[in-house]
């Protein structure tokens, strides 16, 4: 029988990159569902008390565990038995509850897109949000004008290492998963990975309770999460090469890539993939058919490798 496991943020879980000689937190079997609790990116333990305060954070995490450079606070790995390289790793978002608060900032420091935009010299500003999750809306405080914003909760960053040994910053999306910040991946969605290394050793971390496509300021609104709810199944049969998954509104592909128009023919190719596999039809039809129905989205610009994911709406074929 399927079980349930709990994984909270603690000095046993918590780490600040990816790597295939990390230590598992915890072994699972195929099915199993797994409930994590997560910190905010930016290992926040409590919001702050004031515009200007500093804000606690997570400092007990062990020497192994840690990195030399800023990661997101990820929680993890899960081992699953019988991942191997070549499979596919089916993961079920069935909840995703955001805690209490959550922020989010623009400028003040050196980016590229910061230096687009001319912000890098000018003072960062940080918003404070309470979120209320009975109504499913945050509001802003200590800013000059307080808004309210709706909640749709999802995590920036789920994923595996990738076969090189060594530590590998959590900032960056790759085939394997990541920080893809893909806004989709709501509660409802089914993400598929192609898994790199054996166990798969699976991280989640970097909620958000709402974010726009293209993340465009670095931060969305962070925030730590009560409850994330995901299953895992192995999918021995199922070949892919880059995330893809079934998702509230439709089928989605994703690209990466350093060239924002790479991104875009990544996840076109993806596309043409799935929609060739989905109605049987040849690539070149698949590719008139997308060019009438399939969108393309910017998932964030953001992470040094920026995101591109095309949209197939279910049933946009009849």
């Amino acid at each position: 029988m399927p079980k349930t496991h709990f994984l909270k943020p603690n000095s046993d879980t918590l780490h600040g990159f990816f790597s295939n000689e990390l230590e598992p937190a915890l072994t699972i079997n195929s099915g199993d569902t797994v409930i994590f609790q997560t910190l905010d990116s930016g290992w926040g333990i409590e919001k702050r008390s004031a515009m200007g305060a500093p804000r606690k954070k997570f400092t007990e995490v062990k020497a192994i565990r840690q990195c030399n450079e800023f990661g997101h606070a990820l929680v993890g790995p899960v081992f699953i038995n019988g991942a191997k390289p070549g499979h596919t790793l089916e993961i079920k978002i069935n909840e995703v509850i955001p805690g209490s608060w959550g922020w989010t900032s623009a400028g003040g420091f050196p980016s590229y897109w910061n230096h687009k935009m001319g912000m890098v010299t000018n003072k960062e500003v940080v918003l404070d949000f309470d979120l209320d999750i009975e109504k499913m809306i945050g509001k802003s405080q200590f800013g000059n004008f307080e808004y309210s914003i709706a909640l749709h909760p999802f995590m920036g960053i789920m994923g595996m290492p990738p076969v090189e040994k060594g530590k590998h910053t959590t900032f960056i999306p790759r085939p394997s998963g990541g920080n893809m910040d893909c806004k989709e991946l709501q509660a409802g969605s089914t993400l598929y990975l192609p898994i790199p290394v054996e166990g798969g050793l699976f991280s989640t971390g970097d909620g958000h309770a709402t974010q726009g496509d293209g993340e465009v300021s670095g931060p969305a609104l962070e925030c730590p999460m009560e409850k994330v709810s995901l299953t895992f199944t192995v999918k021995e049969d199922m070949k892919i090469r880059m995330p893809r998954a079934k998702t509230n509104i439709g089928w989605i592909t994703m690209g990466f890539h350093e060239n924002l128009d790479e991104a875009m023919w990544i996840a076109l190719n993806e596309m043409l993939d799935l929609m060739s596999s989905l109605y049987h039809i040849f690539r070149t039809e698949a590719y008139a058919y997308a060019s009438l129905v399939v969108d393309l989205r910017i998932t964030q610009i953001v992470n040094f490798s920026k995101g591109v994911h095309a949209i197939l709406p279910f049933h946009a074929l009849r």
